[in-house]
C-alpha cells in the first residue's frame, strides 16, 4: 500500500500534486524577502536551495534564516536542501560538513523535509537518513543529473535504491537529449510509482522535459517545481502559470 506524508501543507502522495516554489537567493535579507512574497503565492511547500548562500557553512546563520523562514511561510511545508556540486549546486564541503549541516536543519524543528543525495556517501547515506529522520525531519532521497537522461532501468533502480536507503520520498531529474529521453523518464516514473511504497517526485529538466512538471497526474510524480521569479533548475514553469495548468489537469 502507497505511503503517504501529512505535512503542514496537507497529504503529500495522494491527490493534486503539491507545488514546490525554490529560494535561491545568497543573502539573509534577501531569503527573507522572498519567503515573505511566496507567502502570498499559492504554492504548497518552498525549497530553500542553502547552497546558494555562502554564509551556510556556520550552522547559526542556518537555524536563524530557518526560524525567519518558519515565521514567515505560515503554513507551507519547508525543504531545506543543500546541493552539492557533484549534482548541480552549489556547494563544495566534504560528508561530514554536508550531513552535519543537514542533521542540524532537521533539528532545528522547521524544516519538515530534508534533501539528501543518495548517492553522495554511499553505505554511509542510509544511516544519515535515519539520523535526520530521528531528529524530527522527513527525507526526500535525490538524484540528479544535468548532462543526459539514463536508461529506464537505470532511473527506476536509483529510486527503487532510495526506498532501500530508509528515504520517505524518492526523487529523480534528469536532463534529455530528445523527445524519446522524456517519454523514458515517463514511463520510468509510472513503473516507479507501481512498485514503491513511498511516493516518487520525478522531472525532466529544460524547456524538452517541461511537459514532466505538469503530468504527475498521470505518472504518479507527487510534486513539481515552478519558479517564483529565479530559477533553481532549467525548465521551471512560473507558478501563476503552473497553477492553472493544474486546474485544467
Amino acid at each position: 500500500m502507497k505511503r503517504t506524508l501529512e505535512l503542514m501543507c496537507g497529504t503529500f502522495g495522494a491527490g493534486r500534486p503539491k507545488i514546490c516554489v525554490p529560494i535561491v537567493d545568497r543573502e539573509g535579507e534577501g531569503i527573507l524577502r522572498s519567503a515573505e512574497r511566496i507567502a502570498r503565492l499559492p504554492a504548497d511547500l518552498v525549497e530553500w536551495r542553502a547552497d546558494f548562500c555562502g554564509e551556510l557553512l556556520e550552522e547559526r546563520f542556518l537555524l536563524e534564516m530557518l526560524e525567519g523562514l518558519r515565521r514567515r511561510l505560515g503554513k507551507k511545508t519547508i525543504l531545506y536542501t543543500m546541493r552539492t556540486k557533484g549534482e548541480g549546486g552549489e556547494l563544495s564541503a566534504d560528508a561530514d560538513t554536508y550531513f552535519r549541516l543537514n542533521r542540524a536543519a532537521a533539528a532545528s524543528g522547521f524544516a519538515e523535509l530534508v534533501d539528501v543525495e543518495a548517492f553522495f556517501a554511499g553505505e554511509r547515506t542510509g544511516r544519515e537518513i535515519r539520523a535526520i529522520q530521528e531528529a524530527g525531519s522527513r527525507v526526500i532521497a535525490s538524484f540528479h543529473n544535468f548532462d543526459r537522461t539514463p536508461g529506464r532501468e537505470e532511473m527506476v533502480n536509483r529510486l527503487l535504491r532510495m526506498e532501500e536507503l530508509g528515504a520517505d520520498v524518492a526523487k529523480l531529474a534528469v536532463m534529455p537529449e530528445c523527445p524519446q529521453d522524456v517519454l523514458e523518464l515517463l514511463e520510468a516514473t509510472a513503473e516507479a510509482d507501481r512498485r514503491l511504497e513511498i511516493p516518487v517526485v520525478t522531472m525532466s529538466m529544460g524547456k524538452l522535459g517541461a511537459v514532466s512538471r505538469v503530468s504527475g497526474t498521470l505518472t504518479g510524480s507527487a510534486m513539481t517545481f515552478a519558479s517564483a521569479g529565479d530559477v533553481s533548475a532549467p525548465g521551471q514553469i512560473p507558478i501563476e502559470r503552473m497553477t492553472e495548468i493544474m486546474d485544467v489537469l
